[in-house]
């Protein structure tokens, strides 16, 4: 199967909360769960691999892998935050057996 592009869904947006790890220096941010929303009937029984296109700004989130989808569904973590319902343009890749690849939570 030939990479091709798609649109995912946000369905379920997770806060976590602001801890401060050093003088000054917090971090927080939400963990994003997206579902395949088109072309989604020939996505939801492999495992693929997807990098966000858009929005842009959630581009610089990815893993140089990208995301690891299962059964249409993945998610990552995220400074910004992102509403259910707000849609995603995507990059879907056949995962390559055996390779190392960023764990769906």
């Amino acid at each position: 199967m030939e990479d091709c592009s798609g649109i995912a869904e946000v369905i379920r947006v997770t806060k976590h909360p602001v801890v401060e790890i050093a003088e000054g220096v917090e971090v927080g941010g939400y963990t994003i769960h997206a579902r395949m929303y088109a072309p989604a009937d020939k996505h939801l029984n492999n495992l693929f691999l997807v990098k966000i296109s858009k929005p842009s700004e959630f581009t610089s989130f990815l893993h140089e892998k990208g995301f690891k989808m299962e059964k249409g569904e993945f998610s990552f973590d995220s400074g910004a935050e992102l509403k259910v319902g707000d849609k995603l343009e995507i990059l879907i890749s056949p995962a390559a057996p055996g390779k190392s690849t960023v764990k769906l939570r």
